[in-house]
Protein backbone atom coordinates (compact mmCIF):
# COMPACT_ATOMS: atom_id res chain seq x y z
CA UNK A 1 0.00 0.00 0.00
CA UNK A 2 1.26 3.46 -0.87
CA UNK A 3 2.64 5.56 1.95
CA UNK A 4 0.45 8.62 2.45
CA UNK A 5 3.50 10.88 2.84
CA UNK A 6 4.57 10.39 -0.78
CA UNK A 7 3.59 13.51 -2.69
CA UNK A 8 1.63 12.99 -5.88
CA UNK A 9 3.31 13.88 -9.20
CA UNK A 10 6.73 14.56 -7.68
CA UNK A 11 9.52 13.49 -10.04
CA UNK A 12 12.59 11.99 -8.39
CA UNK A 13 15.70 12.01 -10.61
CA UNK A 14 18.38 9.48 -9.58
CA UNK A 15 21.88 9.89 -11.05
CA UNK A 16 24.43 7.11 -11.43
CA UNK A 17 27.87 7.28 -13.02
CA UNK A 18 30.16 10.16 -13.92
CA UNK A 19 29.99 13.94 -13.86
CA UNK A 20 28.65 13.97 -17.43
CA UNK A 21 25.59 12.14 -16.14
CA UNK A 22 25.27 14.64 -13.28
CA UNK A 23 25.22 17.43 -15.86
CA UNK A 24 22.59 15.64 -17.97
CA UNK A 25 20.37 15.11 -14.94
CA UNK A 26 20.67 18.80 -14.08
CA UNK A 27 19.58 19.76 -17.61
CA UNK A 28 16.63 17.37 -17.36
CA UNK A 29 15.63 18.84 -14.00
CA UNK A 30 15.92 22.38 -15.32
CA UNK A 31 13.60 21.57 -18.19
CA UNK A 32 11.10 19.90 -15.86
CA UNK A 33 11.10 22.83 -13.46
CA UNK A 34 10.55 25.25 -16.36
CA UNK A 35 7.46 23.24 -17.29
CA UNK A 36 6.13 23.67 -13.77
CA UNK A 37 6.92 20.15 -12.61
CA UNK A 38 7.75 19.30 -9.00
CA UNK A 39 11.20 17.74 -9.35
CA UNK A 40 13.77 16.58 -6.77
CA UNK A 41 17.15 14.89 -6.92
CA UNK A 42 17.52 11.57 -5.12
CA UNK A 43 14.65 12.18 -2.73
CA UNK A 44 11.18 10.67 -2.46
CA UNK A 45 8.84 11.00 -5.42
CA UNK A 46 6.09 8.90 -6.94
CA UNK A 47 7.58 9.22 -10.45
CA UNK A 48 11.19 8.05 -10.80
CA UNK A 49 13.76 8.73 -13.53
CA UNK A 50 16.99 6.72 -13.27
CA UNK A 51 19.94 8.14 -15.22
CA UNK A 52 22.17 5.11 -15.68
CA UNK A 53 25.84 4.33 -16.35
CA UNK A 54 26.92 1.56 -18.75
CA UNK A 55 30.69 2.04 -18.77
CA UNK A 56 32.18 -1.00 -16.98
CA UNK A 57 30.87 -4.10 -15.21
CA UNK A 58 30.58 -2.60 -11.71
CA UNK A 59 28.77 0.50 -12.99
CA UNK A 60 26.41 -1.60 -15.09
CA UNK A 61 25.60 -3.82 -12.13
CA UNK A 62 24.86 -0.78 -9.96
CA UNK A 63 22.52 0.61 -12.61
CA UNK A 64 20.69 -2.70 -13.12
CA UNK A 65 20.26 -3.12 -9.37
CA UNK A 66 18.80 0.39 -9.07
CA UNK A 67 16.34 -0.28 -11.90
CA UNK A 68 15.30 -3.58 -10.29
CA UNK A 69 14.84 -1.88 -6.92
CA UNK A 70 12.43 0.70 -8.33
CA UNK A 71 10.68 -1.78 -10.60
CA UNK A 72 9.95 -3.75 -7.43
CA UNK A 73 8.76 -0.60 -5.64
CA UNK A 74 6.39 0.03 -8.52
CA UNK A 75 5.13 -3.53 -8.28
CA UNK A 76 4.42 -2.99 -4.57
CA UNK A 77 2.65 0.32 -5.19
CA UNK A 78 5.34 2.47 -3.57
CA UNK A 79 5.91 4.49 -6.77
CA UNK A 80 3.65 5.06 -9.76
CA UNK A 81 6.05 5.19 -12.71
CA UNK A 82 9.66 4.33 -13.46
CA UNK A 83 11.60 5.70 -16.44
CA UNK A 84 15.19 4.82 -17.34
CA UNK A 85 17.63 6.92 -19.37
CA UNK A 86 21.39 7.28 -19.79
CA UNK A 87 24.23 5.11 -21.05
CA UNK A 88 23.04 1.68 -19.92
CA UNK A 89 19.65 2.32 -21.53
CA UNK A 90 21.32 3.53 -24.73
CA UNK A 91 23.54 0.46 -24.93
CA UNK A 92 21.21 -2.34 -23.79
CA UNK A 93 17.67 -1.08 -24.31
CA UNK A 94 16.27 -4.20 -26.09
CA UNK A 95 17.64 -6.50 -23.37
CA UNK A 96 16.42 -4.24 -20.57
CA UNK A 97 12.93 -3.94 -22.06
CA UNK A 98 12.74 -7.73 -22.28
CA UNK A 99 14.18 -8.49 -18.83
CA UNK A 100 12.56 -5.66 -16.81
CA UNK A 101 9.14 -5.08 -18.41
CA UNK A 102 7.82 -3.28 -15.33
CA UNK A 103 9.73 -0.14 -16.33
CA UNK A 104 7.38 2.28 -18.09
CA UNK A 105 9.83 3.36 -20.76
CA UNK A 106 13.56 3.35 -21.62
CA UNK A 107 15.34 6.29 -23.31
CA UNK A 108 18.79 6.73 -24.86
CA UNK A 109 21.35 9.46 -24.23
CA UNK A 110 20.03 11.75 -27.00
CA UNK A 111 16.30 11.46 -26.33
CA UNK A 112 15.72 14.26 -23.83
CA UNK A 113 12.70 15.73 -25.70
CA UNK A 114 11.02 12.31 -25.81
CA UNK A 115 11.73 11.72 -22.10
CA UNK A 116 10.29 15.12 -21.23
CA UNK A 117 7.17 14.36 -23.26
CA UNK A 118 6.70 11.09 -21.36
CA UNK A 119 6.92 13.12 -18.14
CA UNK A 120 4.29 15.57 -19.35
CA UNK A 121 6.74 18.39 -20.13
CA UNK A 122 7.83 20.19 -23.28
CA UNK A 123 11.45 20.63 -24.38
CA UNK A 124 12.23 24.35 -24.32
CA UNK A 125 15.01 25.37 -26.72
CA UNK A 126 15.30 28.77 -25.06
CA UNK A 127 16.58 27.06 -21.91
CA UNK A 128 19.78 25.95 -23.66
CA UNK A 129 22.47 25.87 -20.97
CA UNK A 130 20.02 26.41 -18.10
CA UNK A 131 19.83 23.68 -15.49
CA UNK A 132 19.03 22.87 -11.87
CA UNK A 133 22.43 22.24 -10.28
CA UNK A 134 22.86 19.45 -7.74
CA UNK A 135 26.48 20.12 -6.74
CA UNK A 136 27.39 22.28 -3.72
CA UNK A 137 26.59 25.91 -4.59
CA UNK A 138 30.25 26.97 -4.93
CA UNK A 139 31.02 24.85 -8.02
CA UNK A 140 29.34 23.38 -11.08
CA UNK A 141 30.25 21.22 -14.06
CA UNK A 142 30.46 22.79 -17.50
CA UNK A 143 30.19 20.16 -20.25
CA UNK A 144 32.01 21.60 -23.23
CA UNK A 145 31.51 18.65 -25.60
CA UNK A 146 29.65 15.37 -25.93
CA UNK A 147 30.84 12.05 -27.34
CA UNK A 148 34.28 10.88 -28.45
CA UNK A 149 36.13 10.21 -31.73
CA UNK A 150 39.02 8.29 -30.15
CA UNK A 151 39.46 4.61 -31.17
CA UNK A 152 40.55 3.26 -27.75
CA UNK A 153 40.15 -0.51 -27.91
CA UNK A 154 38.71 -0.99 -24.41
CA UNK A 155 36.18 1.84 -24.35
CA UNK A 156 32.45 1.64 -25.07
CA UNK A 157 31.76 5.37 -24.64
CA UNK A 158 31.40 6.08 -28.41
CA UNK A 159 28.75 3.34 -28.53
CA UNK A 160 26.74 5.17 -25.88
CA UNK A 161 27.59 8.82 -26.46
CA UNK A 162 28.32 8.98 -30.18
CA UNK A 163 30.87 11.10 -32.02
CA UNK A 164 32.53 14.18 -30.53
CA UNK A 165 30.34 17.30 -30.69
CA UNK A 166 31.74 20.56 -29.28
CA UNK A 167 29.56 23.33 -27.84
CA UNK A 168 30.27 26.84 -29.13
CA UNK A 169 32.32 29.27 -27.09
CA UNK A 170 29.39 31.72 -27.08
CA UNK A 171 27.00 29.15 -25.63
CA UNK A 172 29.48 28.06 -22.97
CA UNK A 173 30.22 31.65 -21.91
CA UNK A 174 26.49 32.33 -21.61
CA UNK A 175 26.08 29.20 -19.47
CA UNK A 176 29.03 30.23 -17.29
CA UNK A 177 27.53 33.68 -16.80
CA UNK A 178 24.24 32.14 -15.71
CA UNK A 179 26.03 29.88 -13.22
CA UNK A 180 28.02 32.81 -11.85
CA UNK A 181 24.81 34.80 -11.27
CA UNK A 182 23.58 31.88 -9.16
CA UNK A 183 26.66 32.00 -6.94
CA UNK A 184 28.93 29.47 -8.64
CA UNK A 185 32.61 30.34 -8.13
CA UNK A 186 34.34 27.33 -9.70
CA UNK A 187 33.76 25.78 -13.11
CA UNK A 188 34.89 22.21 -13.68
CA UNK A 189 35.24 21.71 -17.43
CA UNK A 190 34.21 18.21 -18.48
CA UNK A 191 33.91 16.21 -21.69
CA UNK A 192 34.87 12.73 -22.81
CA UNK A 193 37.95 14.47 -24.26
CA UNK A 194 38.81 18.12 -23.55
CA UNK A 195 41.86 17.87 -25.81
CA UNK A 196 39.70 17.47 -28.92
CA UNK A 197 37.54 20.51 -28.14
CA UNK A 198 36.81 22.70 -31.18
CA UNK A 199 38.15 20.48 -33.95
CA UNK A 200 34.66 19.71 -35.24
CA UNK A 201 33.30 23.26 -35.29
CA UNK A 202 36.41 25.49 -35.44
CA UNK A 203 38.68 23.09 -37.38
CA UNK A 204 41.37 23.46 -34.72
CA UNK A 205 41.95 22.49 -31.11
CA UNK A 206 40.37 25.46 -29.40
CA UNK A 207 40.46 24.77 -25.67
CA UNK A 208 42.84 27.69 -25.16
CA UNK A 209 40.49 30.20 -26.78
CA UNK A 210 37.60 28.87 -24.71
CA UNK A 211 39.61 29.36 -21.51
CA UNK A 212 40.52 32.90 -22.54
CA UNK A 213 36.80 33.65 -22.87
CA UNK A 214 35.75 31.94 -19.63
CA UNK A 215 38.28 33.77 -17.44
CA UNK A 216 36.52 37.01 -18.37
CA UNK A 217 33.24 35.88 -16.81
CA UNK A 218 32.62 38.01 -13.76
CA UNK A 219 32.11 36.02 -10.58
CA UNK A 220 33.99 32.92 -11.73
CA UNK A 221 37.16 32.56 -9.66
CA UNK A 222 38.43 29.05 -10.46
CA UNK A 223 38.41 26.97 -13.65
CA UNK A 224 39.50 23.34 -13.44
CA UNK A 225 40.20 20.93 -16.32
CA UNK A 226 38.96 17.33 -16.25
CA UNK A 227 39.45 14.47 -18.72
CA UNK A 228 42.12 15.59 -21.17
CA UNK A 229 43.57 13.10 -23.65
CA UNK A 230 47.38 12.91 -23.96
CA UNK A 231 47.59 12.62 -27.76
CA UNK A 232 47.38 16.00 -29.47
CA UNK A 233 47.24 17.99 -26.24
CA UNK A 234 47.03 21.75 -27.12
CA UNK A 235 50.21 23.09 -25.53
CA UNK A 236 49.01 26.71 -25.58
CA UNK A 237 46.72 25.73 -22.70
CA UNK A 238 49.78 25.45 -20.44
CA UNK A 239 50.85 29.04 -21.10
CA UNK A 240 47.32 30.28 -20.45
CA UNK A 241 47.17 28.24 -17.24
CA UNK A 242 50.46 29.75 -16.09
CA UNK A 243 49.35 33.30 -16.95
CA UNK A 244 45.74 33.30 -15.80
CA UNK A 245 45.21 33.08 -12.01
CA UNK A 246 41.63 31.84 -12.45
CA UNK A 247 42.77 28.63 -14.12
CA UNK A 248 43.78 26.05 -11.52
CA UNK A 249 47.23 24.52 -11.87
CA UNK A 250 45.56 21.14 -12.16
CA UNK A 251 44.77 18.65 -14.88
CA UNK A 252 42.99 15.31 -15.02
CA UNK A 253 44.60 13.30 -17.84
CA UNK A 254 43.67 9.59 -17.95
CA UNK A 255 46.73 7.74 -19.29
CA UNK A 256 45.48 4.12 -18.86
CA UNK A 257 48.93 2.48 -19.23
CA UNK A 258 52.54 3.22 -20.16
CA UNK A 259 53.99 0.00 -21.59
CA UNK A 260 54.40 0.57 -25.33
CA UNK A 261 53.01 -2.86 -26.23
CA UNK A 262 49.88 -2.31 -24.13
CA UNK A 263 49.42 1.26 -25.40
CA UNK A 264 49.61 -0.01 -28.97
CA UNK A 265 46.98 -2.69 -28.35
CA UNK A 266 44.82 -0.11 -26.56
CA UNK A 267 45.06 2.13 -29.67
CA UNK A 268 46.08 5.11 -27.57
CA UNK A 269 48.21 6.72 -30.30
CA UNK A 270 51.16 7.45 -28.03
CA UNK A 271 54.23 5.88 -26.42
CA UNK A 272 55.94 5.86 -23.05
CA UNK A 273 58.55 8.32 -24.33
CA UNK A 274 55.98 10.78 -25.73
CA UNK A 275 53.82 10.62 -22.60
CA UNK A 276 56.79 11.15 -20.29
CA UNK A 277 57.93 14.18 -22.30
CA UNK A 278 54.40 15.61 -22.20
CA UNK A 279 54.17 15.36 -18.42
CA UNK A 280 57.66 16.81 -18.03
CA UNK A 281 56.54 19.75 -20.16
CA UNK A 282 53.47 20.18 -17.95
CA UNK A 283 55.62 20.52 -14.85
CA UNK A 284 58.25 22.64 -16.54
CA UNK A 285 55.75 25.17 -17.90
CA UNK A 286 53.47 25.20 -14.85
CA UNK A 287 55.62 24.55 -11.75
CA UNK A 288 53.67 22.93 -8.96
CA UNK A 289 50.94 21.62 -11.27
CA UNK A 290 48.76 18.89 -9.76
CA UNK A 291 48.39 15.99 -12.20
CA UNK A 292 45.67 13.39 -11.72
CA UNK A 293 45.51 10.26 -13.84
CA UNK A 294 43.78 6.89 -14.06
CA UNK A 295 45.28 3.54 -15.06
CA UNK A 296 43.96 0.16 -16.20
CA UNK A 297 45.55 -3.08 -15.02
CA UNK A 298 44.88 -6.58 -16.31
CA UNK A 299 44.37 -5.60 -19.96
CA UNK A 300 44.35 -8.65 -22.31
CA UNK A 301 47.90 -9.82 -22.98
CA UNK A 302 49.43 -7.65 -20.25
CA UNK A 303 52.49 -9.42 -18.87
CA UNK A 304 54.30 -9.15 -15.57
CA UNK A 305 56.94 -7.12 -17.41
CA UNK A 306 54.29 -4.69 -18.70
CA UNK A 307 52.91 -4.30 -15.20
CA UNK A 308 56.36 -3.68 -13.72
CA UNK A 309 57.08 -1.05 -16.38
CA UNK A 310 53.85 0.68 -15.33
CA UNK A 311 54.57 0.34 -11.61
CA UNK A 312 58.13 1.70 -11.90
CA UNK A 313 57.00 4.58 -14.09
CA UNK A 314 54.28 5.58 -11.64
CA UNK A 315 56.86 5.69 -8.86
CA UNK A 316 59.11 7.82 -11.06
CA UNK A 317 56.40 10.30 -12.10
CA UNK A 318 55.01 10.85 -8.57
CA UNK A 319 51.44 11.77 -9.54
CA UNK A 320 49.59 13.91 -7.04
CA UNK A 321 46.38 11.93 -7.59
CA UNK A 322 46.00 8.44 -9.06
CA UNK A 323 43.11 6.07 -9.67
CA UNK A 324 43.57 2.42 -10.70
CA UNK A 325 40.93 0.19 -12.31
CA UNK A 326 40.86 -3.45 -13.29
CA UNK A 327 40.18 -4.09 -16.98
CA UNK A 328 36.53 -4.71 -17.89
CA UNK A 329 35.90 -6.87 -21.00
CA UNK A 330 33.28 -4.85 -22.90
CA UNK A 331 31.32 -6.31 -25.80
CA UNK A 332 31.39 -4.48 -29.14
CA UNK A 333 34.77 -2.89 -28.38
CA UNK A 334 37.79 -3.97 -30.42
CA UNK A 335 39.50 -5.37 -27.30
CA UNK A 336 36.57 -7.76 -26.88
CA UNK A 337 38.07 -9.84 -29.70
CA UNK A 338 41.11 -10.42 -27.48
CA UNK A 339 41.22 -13.12 -24.82
CA UNK A 340 40.58 -11.69 -21.35
CA UNK A 341 43.47 -13.77 -20.08
CA UNK A 342 44.46 -12.04 -16.84
CA UNK A 343 42.65 -13.67 -13.88
CA UNK A 344 40.59 -11.32 -11.71
CA UNK A 345 42.69 -11.98 -8.60
CA UNK A 346 45.82 -11.10 -10.56
CA UNK A 347 44.25 -7.89 -11.81
CA UNK A 348 43.56 -6.92 -8.22
CA UNK A 349 46.88 -7.83 -6.60
CA UNK A 350 49.22 -7.00 -9.48
CA UNK A 351 51.19 -10.24 -9.55
CA UNK A 352 51.26 -12.40 -12.64
CA UNK A 353 51.52 -16.17 -12.15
Amino acid sequence: MRTKSLKKNKINVITLGCSKNVYDSEVLMGQLKASGKDVVHEQEGNIVVINTCGFIDNAKAESVNMILEYADKKERGLVDKVFVTGCLSERYRPDLEKEIPNVDQFFGTTELPALLKALGADYKHELLGERLTTTPKNYAYLKIAEGCDRPCSFCAIPLMRGKHVSQTIEKLVKEAESLAKNGVKELILIAQDLTYYGLDIYKKRNLGELLEALVKVEGIEWIRLHYAFPTGFPMDVLEIMKREPKICNYIDIPLQHISDSVLKSMKRGTTKEKTTKLLQEFRKTVPGMTIRTTLIVGYPGETQEDFEILRDWVQEMKFERLGCFTYSHEENTTAFALIDDVPEEVKKNGQMK
